[in-house]
């Protein structure tokens, strides 16, 4: 184990593969946010990274700009002690919560995997299954959105454990981004995945009233079949790949664009979607899952998941009066700030914590 403090007691104990740094999709994000939420109201979290696939360098930085960090092994959670353990983990072996001495146990379910089975067309049965067992395991699961409550009893989940909550991810709020004429630049953010057919964005660059537009994807696992569409409609010069993109970084992929577009099939929360939508960038996507949840009446939806629909929404934000837009744009943002702060969510977190605190008996089947 590697860990930058000598404390060994903590009001709660974060486990998490990702930290927010390099970060593959929304868990790293929503820990940064924790962070600073945890901070304004005073809880001692101590950040726990178990199976992770950070490199010695990024370990090193991780350590240097994080403070209360520890990376190791499950069995050397021993070391610290906390009343409640908060979950974040993809990868997580059977004895996770052993060595936790008698913690209660919050999972924070980021995306239900047997849905991210169906809607990348993948197997992840292990996965699936590891899952599950930590469902069963833990005092209560919590969920992002009420679209993912409504899957976890369509799945069935409920037999597994019936302690369920939702909480909403938050952002720390960056500044409005000041009006300005159109950069040329659509924008897509988020993981390079089937579900979220980021090679909608490529493709309506080939098509009629968008030549002069040009596009920037933040996100890793780029896909042959994507990076084909480049050769295929010869657009090669008008896409930019630009990686993970965090803080600074982040910040200038937003300060270029013109729009943000999530054409998922499905999406848990929509964390790209709320940091547009806080920095005032508008959004065209279509009208599922956590999506509406963030965005409510404030975006330029498509009809349906097929790429034509995500076309037809498109052209109707590139047709829209500027006025109608920056006012899509300002209910965004007021959404944003009223439910969706790091705060808001550290104060929601605290909550549920107080609440298995002070529960005497244990959800699910362990």
């Amino acid at each position: 184990m590697i860990t930058n403090t000598t404390e060994r007691d903590f009001d709660v104990i974060e486990i998490t593969n990702e930290m927010p740094h390099n970060r593959m999709g929304g868990v790293g994000s929503v820990i940064e946010a924790l962070t600073s939420g945890f901070a304004a109201i005073g809880v001692r979290a101590l950040w726990y990274v178990t199976d992770h696939g950070y490199q010695p360098y990024e370990v090193d930085a991780i350590l240097a700009s994080r403070a209360c960090v520890a990376l190791g092994s499950e069995a050397e959670l021993a070391h610290f002690r906390a009343p409640v353990v908060h979950v974040h983990s993809y990868n997580h072996g059977p004895g996770l919560l052993d060595a936790t001495r008698g913690a209660r146990s919050l999972f924070t379910i980021h995306s239900l995997l047997a849905y991210e089975e169906i809607s990348n067309a993948v197997n992840l049965h292990g996965a699936v299954l590891d899952q599950e067992r930590l469902i069963a395991a833990c005092d209560e699961v919590v969920l992002v959105s009420e679209a993912e409550r409504g899957y976890y009893r369509q799945l069935g989940y409920e037999r597994l454990n019936p302690r369920v909550s939702v909480v909403a991810n938050g952002i720390r709020l960056p500044p409005m981004r000041a009006p300005g004429p159109r950069r040329g630049m659509l924008g897509y953010c988020g993981r390079l995945v089937p579900r979220k057919h980021p090679e909608y964005v490529q493709m309506v660059l080939a098509e009629p009233g968008f030549a002069h537009f040009e596009a920037m994807i933040a996100g890793k696992a780029f896909s042959a079949y994507a990076r084909d569409l480049l050769t295929e409609h010869a657009i090669e010069e008008r896409v930019r790949h630009l990686g993970w993109c965090g803080g600074p970084r982040l910040d200038a992929f937003f300060a270029a664009i013109d729009v943000l577009a999530q054409p998922s099939t499905y999406e848990p929360f929509g964390l790209s979607a709320l940091e547009a939508a806080a920095r005032g960038v508008p959004l065209v996507c279509t009208p599922v899952d956590g999506l509406v949840e963030v965005l409510g009446e404030h975006a330029f939806y498509c009809d349906d998941t097929g790429y034509p629909a995500f076309l037809d929404a498109m052209t109707r934000w590139r047709d829209a009066d500027p006025d109608a837009i920056a006012a899509r744009c300002a209910g965004a943002r007021a959404r944003a700030l009223e439910h969706f702060t790091d705060l808001a969510m550290a104060r929601r977190y605290l909550e549920r914590f107080r609440q298995i605190k002070g529960s005497t008996t244990t959800s699910g089947g362990a």
